[in-house]
């Protein structure tokens, strides 16, 4: 079995933003993304999106998805919150067993957690 080491990190999709507010998509090794974060841009990978998810038995947690394989790039497009650049997700379930895992919005989803907490 052979290991492939990318060199330099493999290029990856991401969403440069200036300090004037101007974006831009590019394609740019991932090993790049800290020094562009240096020089003042803020930087989004395309390719990744965090995610919020509220489980009723193990709480609130925070994890990644992976675009195109957790999450379609529609739904990151469609319901990605603006101002934390990332997902709000509710595990459902039937039972004890995991039914489904819905996508929601963050006020839906923070109005879900403190009803959690009472």
């Amino acid at each position: 079995m052979r290991i492939r080491i990318p060199w330099r990190g493999e290029r990856v999709e991401v969403e440069l933003t200036d300090r004037r507010g101007r974006k831009r998509r590019r394609r740019v090794r991932s090993g790049r993304i800290v020094r562009l974060e240096a020089k003042g841009y803020r930087v989004r990978r395309l390719d990744r999106v965090k995610v919020h998810v509220l489980d009723a038995f193990q709480g609130p947690s925070e994890t990644e998805w992976e675009v195109g394989r957790d999450v379609t790039r529609d739904v990151v497009e469609r319901y990605l919150d603006a101002d934390t650049e990332a997902l709000y997700a509710v595990v459902l379930y039937e039972g004890a067993e995991v039914r489904d895992t819905k996508i929601t919005n963050r006020a839906r989803w923070q109005e879900l957690r403190s009803a959690m907490d009472r």
